[in-house]
């Protein structure tokens, strides 16, 4: 496959329609349904579920829609970069939602320092990000422990700890809950908690070391996401301290006094890559 089938597989996915996408790229739909059809022979999938006005991507279609948007975008950026070498410098950087409020200050600080340097900013989740770095996509990430580190070079930014947000319904039930004040593992595991699935081992083997086990109500696949039960007064979610955000008043917020429950923030590179972000890692 080349780029070029890259490009009209995903026009043809942009568009829903074969017909659509060959008028959006200038050419007959039979020449178009041609590639597409060859290039599925190549991959050895279907990647379409063809509908008479529109087309639907397969499973294996949506993983390959992906990583064709990567590719894409990973190839625009390099020739923008390349036509303007010697004007500035481009750092391909990859972020995770619970690391964007602590590393937000550091990247502006660095841009202050080195003008020059235009930035590529990548969002996703730890996998996601491990897998770019893992394909040279990204120069670097900024992660959030636990994860497996693999042939990675770690240098850490900053320990939190984890806190407890407790709906006031929940705590009227529990007078001995000061708000403000430390909460141990005994009293939350008489609440129903919503946790972050990364942190579900870490939590369960937290709670296990002190002979308790936590009555979890809801994993969810974003730290955030976990809240949803704290404002609705169904449980207590528990998280890392600097996602911290503006709570209202029927909500509390209580370190956990448990120094298991942590997690390190971390800036990771591919060994070897050193050099080429010796600038930056002089700057954290």
């Amino acid at each position: 496959m080349d780029l070029k089938q890259m490009e009209y597989f995903k026009t043809v996915v942009d568009s829903g329609n074969i017909n659509q996408a060959a008028k959006l790229l200038h050419m007959s739909q039979p020449p178009l349904s041609m590639s597409m059809k060859k290039l599925e022979d190549e991959l050895g999938v279907s990647l379409f579920i063809r509908g008479n006005r529109h087309v639907t991507l397969t499973d294996a279609g949506a993983i390959f829609y992906q990583r064709v948007c990567r590719i894409l975008e990973l190839t625009s950026s390099t020739v923008t970069e390349v036509a303007k070498a010697g004007m500035h410098r481009t750092f391909s950087i990859g972020l995770t939602p619970s690391t964007i409020p602590v590393v937000s200050d550091i990247l502006a600080d660095f841009s202050d320092t080195y003008p020059d340097m235009h930035f590529q900013i990548y969002d996703g989740s730890t996998f996601e990000l491990q897998h770019l770095l893992d394909k040279n996509v990204i120069d670097a990430a900024f992660l959030r422990t636990p994860f497996a580190s693999g042939d990675l070079d770690m240098v850490p930014i900053k320990k939190e700890p984890m806190v407890a947000a407790i709906p006031q319904t929940l705590i009227e039930k529990k007078s001995k809950i000061i708000p403000g004040k430390p909460i141990n593992l005994k009293s939350l595991s008489g609440f129903p908690l919503s946790i972050y699935r990364r942190y579900q081992n870490l939590i369960t083997e937290t709670f296990g070391s002190e002979g308790l086990e936590p009555n979890i109500l809801s994993i969810c696949d974003d730290a955030r996401t976990s809240l949803l039960w704290v404002q609705n007064g169904k449980g207590v979610a528990i998280f890392p301290k600097s996602l911290v955000s503006k709570f209202s008043n029927d909500i509390a917020l209580c370190p956990i006094s448990s120094k298991s429950l942590e997690t390190t923030i971390l800036f990771v590179f591919k060994k070897g890559t050193e050099v080429v972000l010796k600038d930056f890692l002089n700057g954290i």
